[in-house]
């Protein structure tokens, strides 16, 4: 495009019109005639070209003005799911329905152990029930564990319901020589969280938190009958405690 580099007038106005994008429509008028650079046509030019550069700026913010809510920056609106969305009295129920069981081992080492399942069931008895616990059988190992049921049965298999107001189990213990001996929590399934299991230890006013630190050390003197037996340990579940 041939421009006059002395008139100050169309320098503007041409790069005002190379930067407009309808450049191919206004071409024909803007340079076709030698009449572009008569004073007559100055004004009338550039108050085309502006007019039109204007229109398109204001039509191009309004279609790209974002949509402005209500929402405050920085804050973020979480939609609990239906599924998530629980009641007290669901809560309640469940707590009251607990299906689930934990398994405990008594160990001197790798070798020399024992185990008891404990069964939780809401339909079930804290009494011994044939054909729904399984009593323990005394054999020839060095380490005897068994849970006792409320009638003082031994127990390798003891179910019994799990309630919220607390659960105490008794727990049997014994060995052949005297030394150090654990009392591990192997497994826990199904149990809420909002259940603590507490193993107490009467023999040495103690008690450890089982979902906290799964295993207690201790000793049992053959010499000493409150340091085993049926009264020295006793397992609790109780909420939040």
């Amino acid at each position: 495009m041939f421009i006059k580099p002395e008139n100050n007038w169309l320098i503007n106005t041409a790069n005002l019109f190379q930067l407009h994008p309808y450049k191919p429509l206004l071409e024909t008028y803007y340079i076709s005639s030698e009449k572009l650079y008569e004073p007559i046509m100055k004004k009338e030019i550039s108050a085309i070209l502006l007019f039109s550069s204007l229109l398109l700026v204001s039509c191009t913010k309004d279609a790209v003005k974002p949509v402005v809510t209500s929402q405050a920056i920085g804050t973020q609106t979480t939609v609990a799911s239906p599924a998530t969305q629980t009641t007290s009295s669901d809560n309640a129920a469940a707590l009251n329905s607990v299906n689930g069981y934990l398994r405990l081992k008594l160990a001197k080492d790798s070798i020399n152990t024992d185990g008891i399942l404990i069964n939780f069931k809401p339909s079930s008895s804290a009494l011994y029930v044939p054909g729904e616990d399984a009593p323990s059988m005394q054999g020839f190992g060095d380490v005897s564990l068994a849970s006792l049921s409320s009638n003082n049965i031994p127990l390798a298999i003891n179910t019994l319901p799990l309630k919220p107001s607390g659960t105490s189990i008794s727990l049997k213990v014994s060995a052949k020589t005297d030394g150090i001996y654990s009392l591990s929590l192997q497994a826990i399934d199904a149990v809420p969280a909002a259940y603590n299991i507490w193993l107490k230890d009467g023999y040495k006013k103690d008690s450890l938190n089982l979902r906290l630190y799964p295993s207690y050390a201790f000793n049992i003197y053959n010499a000493d009958t409150a340091s085993f037996g049926r009264n020295r340990f006793k397992l609790v579940l109780r909420l939040g405690q």
